[in-house]
């Protein structure tokens, strides 16, 4: 498939500088680049809409340049602000940074693992663009080609300066010039003719190739990608302010595949174009056959697997899959933790929350009460009664019944309460 249509059909274009920019990538063996703000320690799912964009153009033979704000981030961009950010520490800055590269690399060396394609990219740092320029070489090499008229007409500046009560500083101005001048260098140190982007970036990404045009005179191009949202037109994976980070001491890949599993019906095939490398015709067939039975949630493990497959691998998947079958049924669920590893149990700890307790008999009212699953020994008594508590899923019907040791399957004992309230159990030996 041709470069342009299969960008259209993936939903992977908003809008583009110039037609040539799609025979020129579609032969290969171009470079381009797209960049990330190292505001936080960690890669968000929207920023992986933006890697899974870049590799779907690495795929017929480009060249990505993986461009992290190293010096942007010291300044912020004030679009859609109507206060300055506060500035991070340097020392947290530059932590910050490293935790993205690593991340980038760990998923992009994953996909080619997991699907054996090659592709070519280099990680880049624009901090080095600029920490040994000197402040009136600077002046001299960007600001003397944009104008400060051209500069305001920006609209988030705009507002910013003609609200009475808000204002703007020298240093969140001098943002634009940061972000114009990587493209140029990344043009004329790496040959870089595209720069992807945020279709809310799109000034900040022309004025890059225009100044490219004004120095040195030559072609660039630029191509912006659609900012995804979910069904109520809210950023993906930013609902409620909280974002869904792809970093497993934050979210694990168990949280991310729910977080999928829970997507609406109507964003599968358009989530599983952008977040999977499946062709087309595989998607159309997958989202045929979820649509044939929705309340069996096909399109949804589909999408849940391939999302956690890129970010983590096959194996987080399988880890998922597992967990998935103890916390909400699929399965017979002592028999599937009978067949759980070592790190598959860490893992269902880590979703279930646990408790240690020595390795001694112990009544299963204090039980219940010690791991918090009732308020009192009279409270799980009341529980036991109604049916409503379970050990290994098996209703406790005696009041008096101790759990042991042998009791514990594979090292774990499974509380429940009622139909979703878990806990797990492990023993340490007295």
């Amino acid at each position: 498939m041709q470069l342009r249509d299969e960008r259209e059909q993936r939903g992977l274009i908003n809008q583009f500088s110039d037609e040539k920019l799609f025979d020129l990538y579609n032969k290969g063996w171009e470079k381009f680049y797209i960049w990330f703000d190292p505001s936080a320690d960690s890669l968000q799912i929207g920023n992986m809409f933006a890697v899974m964009a870049a590799i779907h153009l690495m795929k017929y033979g480009n060249k990505c340049y993986f461009l992290v704000w190293g010096a942007t981030g010291m300044i912020w961009d004030p679009s859609g602000r109507s206060d300055e950010r506060n500035f991070l520490t340097e020392e947290k800055l530059r932590h910050n940074e490293q935790c993205i590269y690593n991340q980038l690399k760990t998923f992009l060396e994953n996909i080619k693992k997991n699907y054996d394609i090659d592709f070519d990219y280099e990680m880049v740092d624009n901090y080095d663009f600029f920490k040994w320029m000197e402040y009136l070489a600077f002046l001299r090499e960007v600001g003397k080609y944009i104008t400060v008229n051209y500069m305001i007409a920006k609209e988030s500046i705009k507002k910013r300066i003609e609200d009475p009560e808000q204002s703007i500083t020298y240093a969140e101005m001098s943002y634009m010039l940061i972000q114009w001048f990587d493209f140029f260098t990344l043009f004329s140190k790496h040959g870089v003719k595209l720069q992807l982007g945020w279709s809310d970036q799109r000034w900040n990404v022309t004025t890059g190739m225009e100044l490219i045009r004004k120095k040195i005179d030559q072609d660039a191009y630029c191509m912006t990608i659609p900012i995804i949202t979910d069904a109520s037109w809210a950023k993906y994976g930013k609902s409620a302010g909280n974002a869904v980070r792809v970093d497993k001491a934050k979210n694990s890949p168990y949280f991310v595949y729910q977080f999928f599993m829970n997507a609406e019906d109507s964003l599968i095939g358009k989530l599983l174009k952008v977040f999977s490398l499946k062709s087309l015709e595989e998607i159309n067939t997958i989202v045929e056959k979820h649509t044939q039975n929705p309340w069996l949630r096909y399109g949804q493990k589909e999408l849940a697997s391939r999302v956690v497959e890129v970010l983590f691998g096959k194996e987080a998947v399988e880890q998922a899959e597992k967990i998935s079958k103890v916390l909400f049924w699929w399965e017979d669920i002592m028999e599937t933790i009978k067949w759980f590893t070592k790190d598959d149990i860490s893992a269902l700890y880590m979703e279930t929350w646990w408790i240690d307790i020595k390795w001694t008999d112990m009544k299963v009212l204090d039980m219940f009460t010690e791991v918090g699953l009732t308020s009192s020994n009279g409270d799980a008594k009341k529980m036991i009664q109604s049916g409503s508590l379970y050990i290994n899923e098996i209703k406790v019907e005696d009041v008096q019944s101790v759990v042991s040791s042998k009791d514990f399957i594979n090292g774990v004992l499974l509380l429940r309460k009622g139909k979703k309230q878990y806990k797990i159990v492990r023993t340490l030996k007295a």
